[in-house]
This record gives C-alpha cells, structure tokens and sequence, in this order.
C-alpha cells in the first residue's frame, strides 16, 4: 500500500503525463473543447494537485493550508525537484495572467503560445522526474481513451490510473 507521500507524488507524475500527451487530450477533445480542457486542467493543477499553492484558480486563496500537508507534499521530491515544482507553479501562474480575464471567466484557456508553452514547460519537468516519460505516456494514451467519458467535469486523475501503471511510475521514480 502506498504511503500518502507515494500518493502524493503519483498525483504530480500522472497530471503531468496527463497534461503532456498529446494523444490523451485529443481523446478528450472528443467530449469536451481544447480550450475548455485547458481551462479544466488549470483548475485541477492549482485547486488539487499542488498542494503548496496558495490560491484557487478563481483568485479565492485556500485559507490555512496545514503546514503538515505542504511538507508532507515536499517530502515526495528531492530538493531538486520541489524547487523545480515551485518554477512550474510560477510559471503556470504568469501564463494564466496572460489569458484574457474574458476567457477565463469563460473557462477557457486559448490554444495559442501561451498555452504551447505550458505543456512544454511540463514535459521538461517531468523528464526531471521520469527517465521513461514518453513511453508512460503512450500507455496512458491507451488507458484514458477506455475511461475517459466517465468523468471529465472533474478529472480526478488520481482514481483513472491502471494498477500497472502506478506500479511502472513507483518503480520509475524510486
């Protein structure tokens, strides 16, 4: 059974893979506009998965955050690689300024540089964490086409994963 950190750590890799595949948000585009997908993504990223932020991405900050949690959530990263998290939040931050306040009123997040940039600067960081990124997310690919339709108004990537796969990115990432 995987501890919290394990989980918490999982919860990064597999947005990133997610956030990075090509194929798998084409598959999503199936239910759901590119733009608004963006939008969603960005969402779950600043109101789920990292933890250390200190706002939602409607501009509501999160309140008390448990000191315990956030260094709960650092301990699943080396130095390294929660000062490189930390650059990506920022980043992340700088380019949803850059959409305009119309659009992210609507939700949506133009496929445009700003957004190109985003996923690029997410591969980059999850070949820091991963050797083996694009083959993982070949596999996910594959994974999210079966079970897609099921959830996307709140993309809980943590539950979509296949046992494989965890164990792949535990074993990957140890």
């Amino acid at each position: 059974m995987a501890t919290e950190t394990e989980k918490t750590r999982e919860h990064v890799l597999v947005f990133l893979l997610f956030f990075t595949s090509e194929e798998s948000l084409k598959a999503c585009h199936r239910f759901i506009a590119p733009e608004k997908l963006g939008f969603k993504l960005a969402r779950v990223w600043f109101d789920e998965v990292y933890l250390p932020g200190i706002r939602y991405l409607d501009g509501g900050l999160k309140g008390d955050i448990s000191e315990r949690a956030v260094v709960r959530f650092a301990e699943g990263f080396t130095e390294e690689e929660f000062r490189a998290l930390e650059r990506f939040h920022s980043f992340f931050e700088l380019r949803l300024e850059m959409v305009p306040a119309a659009a992210r009123e609507a939700g949506v997040w133009p496929q445009n540089d700003s957004w190109s940039n985003m996923v690029r600067d997410a591969r980059n960081l999850l070949d820091l964490f991963l050797a083996d990124a694009d083959a993982l997310r070949s596999g996910m690919s594959e994974m999210f086409r079966e079970t897609l339709g099921k959830s996307l108004d709140v993309p809980d990537l943590r539950y979509v994963q296949s046992e494989g796969l965890k164990a792949t990115i535990t074993s990957a990432s140890a």
